[in-house]
Protein backbone atom coordinates (compact mmCIF):
# COMPACT_ATOMS: atom_id res chain seq x y z
CA UNK A 1 0.00 0.00 0.00
CA UNK A 2 2.86 2.62 0.44
CA UNK A 3 6.26 3.32 -0.74
CA UNK A 4 9.35 3.11 1.02
CA UNK A 5 10.10 6.89 2.60
CA UNK A 6 12.56 9.11 0.87
CA UNK A 7 15.50 9.19 3.25
CA UNK A 8 15.91 12.88 2.31
CA UNK A 9 12.42 13.23 3.83
CA UNK A 10 11.41 10.53 5.99
CA UNK A 11 9.05 12.70 7.91
CA UNK A 12 7.51 14.94 4.86
CA UNK A 13 7.33 11.58 3.12
CA UNK A 14 5.12 9.49 5.33
CA UNK A 15 3.19 12.50 6.54
CA UNK A 16 2.09 12.76 2.93
CA UNK A 17 1.27 9.03 1.92
CA UNK A 18 -0.14 8.49 5.66
CA UNK A 19 -2.81 11.64 4.08
CA UNK A 20 -3.49 10.45 0.91
CA UNK A 21 -4.40 7.14 1.99
CA UNK A 22 -7.39 9.47 4.18
CA UNK A 23 -7.92 11.39 1.14
CA UNK A 24 -8.76 8.39 -1.04
CA UNK A 25 -10.52 6.70 1.06
CA UNK A 26 -8.19 3.86 1.80
CA UNK A 27 -8.73 4.72 5.47
CA UNK A 28 -12.36 5.73 6.90
CA UNK A 29 -13.52 7.76 9.60
CA UNK A 30 -13.80 5.82 12.56
CA UNK A 31 -11.65 2.79 10.77
CA UNK A 32 -8.50 1.38 13.08
CA UNK A 33 -5.07 1.81 11.27
CA UNK A 34 -2.01 -0.54 11.21
CA UNK A 35 0.29 -0.35 14.09
CA UNK A 36 3.66 1.35 14.52
CA UNK A 37 5.42 -1.82 13.84
CA UNK A 38 3.29 -2.83 10.55
CA UNK A 39 3.66 0.67 9.01
CA UNK A 40 7.63 1.09 10.00
CA UNK A 41 7.77 -2.40 7.67
CA UNK A 42 5.65 -0.88 4.89
CA UNK A 43 7.57 2.28 5.41
CA UNK A 44 11.12 0.77 5.74
CA UNK A 45 11.91 3.00 8.90
CA UNK A 46 11.80 2.75 12.50
CA UNK A 47 8.80 2.65 14.70
CA UNK A 48 10.29 5.86 16.20
CA UNK A 49 10.19 7.77 12.84
CA UNK A 50 6.28 6.46 12.26
CA UNK A 51 5.67 6.94 16.14
CA UNK A 52 6.65 10.87 15.47
CA UNK A 53 4.23 10.94 12.45
CA UNK A 54 1.38 9.84 14.31
CA UNK A 55 1.71 11.93 16.90
CA UNK A 56 1.29 14.76 14.29
CA UNK A 57 -1.73 13.75 12.39
CA UNK A 58 -3.23 13.49 16.50
CA UNK A 59 -2.15 16.72 17.31
CA UNK A 60 -3.96 18.07 14.07
CA UNK A 61 -6.66 15.85 15.01
CA UNK A 62 -6.70 13.41 11.87
CA UNK A 63 -6.17 10.54 13.79
CA UNK A 64 -7.12 9.88 16.98
CA UNK A 65 -5.35 7.29 20.04
CA UNK A 66 -8.06 5.20 22.25
CA UNK A 67 -6.19 3.29 25.02
CA UNK A 68 -6.45 -0.43 24.42
CA UNK A 69 -7.64 -0.41 21.13
CA UNK A 70 -5.33 1.37 19.11
CA UNK A 71 -5.28 4.17 16.79
CA UNK A 72 -7.99 5.38 14.95
CA UNK A 73 -9.06 7.65 11.46
CA UNK A 74 -10.83 10.60 13.70
CA UNK A 75 -14.77 11.07 12.40
CA UNK A 76 -13.89 14.76 10.83
CA UNK A 77 -10.26 13.32 9.68
CA UNK A 78 -11.46 15.24 6.01
CA UNK A 79 -12.89 18.43 7.24
CA UNK A 80 -9.21 18.41 9.41
CA UNK A 81 -7.63 17.96 6.26
CA UNK A 82 -9.16 20.23 4.53
CA UNK A 83 -8.77 22.76 7.30
CA UNK A 84 -5.02 22.53 7.05
CA UNK A 85 -4.30 22.15 3.33
CA UNK A 86 -6.21 25.64 3.37
CA UNK A 87 -3.67 26.78 5.64
CA UNK A 88 -0.75 25.73 3.49
CA UNK A 89 -2.11 27.07 0.76
CA UNK A 90 -2.92 30.46 2.54
CA UNK A 91 0.65 30.32 3.59
CA UNK A 92 2.47 29.38 0.65
CA UNK A 93 0.64 30.75 -2.58
CA UNK A 94 -2.01 33.32 -2.13
CA UNK A 95 -0.75 36.73 -2.76
CA UNK A 96 -1.83 40.04 -0.42
CA UNK A 97 -4.45 41.07 -2.98
CA UNK A 98 -6.21 37.43 -2.56
CA UNK A 99 -5.96 37.90 1.57
CA UNK A 100 -7.46 40.84 0.89
CA UNK A 101 -10.22 40.12 -1.10
CA UNK A 102 -11.20 37.15 1.24
CA UNK A 103 -11.37 39.77 4.20
CA UNK A 104 -13.65 42.25 2.42
CA UNK A 105 -15.70 39.47 2.03
CA UNK A 106 -15.82 38.07 5.37
CA UNK A 107 -15.81 41.60 7.61
CA UNK A 108 -18.34 43.05 5.46
CA UNK A 109 -20.97 39.90 6.39
CA UNK A 110 -19.31 40.05 9.89
CA UNK A 111 -20.17 44.20 10.38
CA UNK A 112 -24.17 43.27 9.34
CA UNK A 113 -24.08 40.73 11.70
CA UNK A 114 -22.43 42.60 14.58
CA UNK A 115 -25.08 45.33 13.84
CA UNK A 116 -27.97 42.97 14.18
CA UNK A 117 -26.55 40.92 17.21
CA UNK A 118 -24.50 42.35 19.21
CA UNK A 119 -26.15 44.01 22.78
CA UNK A 120 -25.30 47.60 23.79
CA UNK A 121 -22.68 46.21 26.43
CA UNK A 122 -21.19 44.50 23.50
CA UNK A 123 -20.73 47.74 22.12
CA UNK A 124 -19.36 49.26 25.16
CA UNK A 125 -16.74 47.02 24.55
CA UNK A 126 -16.51 48.14 20.99
CA UNK A 127 -15.94 51.52 22.06
CA UNK A 128 -13.16 51.06 24.41
CA UNK A 129 -11.09 49.64 21.83
CA UNK A 130 -11.83 52.24 19.60
CA UNK A 131 -10.87 54.72 22.32
CA UNK A 132 -7.59 52.55 23.46
CA UNK A 133 -6.63 53.12 19.41
CA UNK A 134 -7.13 56.60 19.48
CA UNK A 135 -5.33 57.17 22.84
CA UNK A 136 -2.18 55.55 21.56
CA UNK A 137 -2.16 57.86 18.87
CA UNK A 138 -1.10 58.37 15.02
CA UNK A 139 2.33 56.54 15.81
CA UNK A 140 3.96 53.82 13.55
CA UNK A 141 4.11 51.35 16.28
CA UNK A 142 4.33 47.28 17.00
CA UNK A 143 1.24 48.39 19.71
CA UNK A 144 -0.48 50.51 17.23
CA UNK A 145 -0.83 47.96 15.13
CA UNK A 146 -2.22 45.73 17.31
CA UNK A 147 -4.23 47.97 19.03
CA UNK A 148 -6.01 48.63 14.78
CA UNK A 149 -6.19 44.87 14.52
CA UNK A 150 -8.13 44.33 17.63
CA UNK A 151 -10.84 46.84 16.26
CA UNK A 152 -11.11 43.91 13.56
CA UNK A 153 -11.03 40.88 15.62
CA UNK A 154 -13.26 42.32 18.46
CA UNK A 155 -16.20 42.38 15.50
CA UNK A 156 -15.28 39.24 14.36
CA UNK A 157 -15.92 37.85 18.22
CA UNK A 158 -19.03 39.83 18.27
CA UNK A 159 -20.60 38.80 15.17
CA UNK A 160 -22.04 35.69 17.33
CA UNK A 161 -20.69 33.39 14.15
CA UNK A 162 -17.63 31.24 15.17
CA UNK A 163 -16.83 29.73 11.87
CA UNK A 164 -16.84 33.38 10.63
CA UNK A 165 -14.00 34.19 13.53
CA UNK A 166 -12.43 30.91 12.34
CA UNK A 167 -11.98 31.76 8.84
CA UNK A 168 -10.73 35.20 9.72
CA UNK A 169 -8.38 33.80 11.90
CA UNK A 170 -7.34 31.28 9.21
CA UNK A 171 -5.91 34.53 7.51
CA UNK A 172 -4.88 36.33 10.61
CA UNK A 173 -1.41 34.50 10.56
CA UNK A 174 -0.58 35.54 6.62
CA UNK A 175 -1.77 38.98 7.64
CA UNK A 176 0.26 40.10 10.31
CA UNK A 177 3.50 38.41 8.22
CA UNK A 178 3.03 41.62 5.88
CA UNK A 179 2.54 43.97 8.99
CA UNK A 180 6.26 45.51 8.30
CA UNK A 181 4.29 46.80 4.92
CA UNK A 182 1.95 48.86 7.61
CA UNK A 183 5.04 50.39 9.04
CA UNK A 184 6.26 51.96 6.21
CA UNK A 185 2.76 53.81 5.26
CA UNK A 186 2.21 57.28 5.64
CA UNK A 187 1.99 58.64 9.01
CA UNK A 188 -0.74 61.02 7.39
CA UNK A 189 -2.72 57.52 6.19
CA UNK A 190 -2.66 56.06 9.73
CA UNK A 191 -4.26 59.04 11.14
CA UNK A 192 -7.07 58.73 8.52
CA UNK A 193 -7.17 54.96 8.92
CA UNK A 194 -7.77 55.40 12.72
CA UNK A 195 -10.78 57.93 12.09
CA UNK A 196 -12.29 55.63 10.12
CA UNK A 197 -12.62 52.87 12.88
CA UNK A 198 -14.11 55.90 15.06
CA UNK A 199 -16.93 56.83 11.51
CA UNK A 200 -17.46 52.82 10.83
CA UNK A 201 -17.83 52.57 15.01
CA UNK A 202 -20.64 55.42 14.91
CA UNK A 203 -22.71 53.28 12.23
CA UNK A 204 -22.57 50.55 13.91
CA UNK A 205 -23.87 52.11 17.59
CA UNK A 206 -26.37 53.89 15.19
CA UNK A 207 -27.80 50.20 14.47
CA UNK A 208 -27.07 51.21 10.40
CA UNK A 209 -25.92 47.98 8.83
CA UNK A 210 -25.75 49.67 5.07
CA UNK A 211 -23.74 52.42 6.37
CA UNK A 212 -21.47 50.63 8.28
CA UNK A 213 -20.85 48.24 5.65
CA UNK A 214 -19.78 50.50 2.77
CA UNK A 215 -17.40 52.61 5.42
CA UNK A 216 -15.44 49.42 6.02
CA UNK A 217 -15.43 48.17 2.61
CA UNK A 218 -14.06 51.82 1.97
CA UNK A 219 -11.65 51.47 4.88
CA UNK A 220 -10.26 47.88 3.94
CA UNK A 221 -10.37 48.54 0.14
CA UNK A 222 -8.06 52.12 0.88
CA UNK A 223 -5.74 50.26 3.63
CA UNK A 224 -5.06 47.35 0.98
CA UNK A 225 -4.09 50.36 -1.76
CA UNK A 226 -1.66 51.89 0.05
CA UNK A 227 0.09 48.69 1.19
CA UNK A 228 -0.05 47.51 -1.72
CA UNK A 229 1.33 51.11 -3.13
CA UNK A 230 4.33 51.18 0.00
Amino acid sequence: MFKPANRSNLYETILEQLLLAVKEGKWRPGEKIPGELALAKDFQVSRNCIREALKALTLFRILESKPGQGTFISGDALRQIANNELVRHIREKASLIELAEVRIVLESNIIEMVVERATDEDLKELKKVVEEEARLGPGLTEETLRARAKFHETMAALSGNSIMLRLLNSIKAELDAQRNRYLSMPEERWQIMMNEHEKILEFIMKRDAGKAKEALYDHLVKGMETVLSS
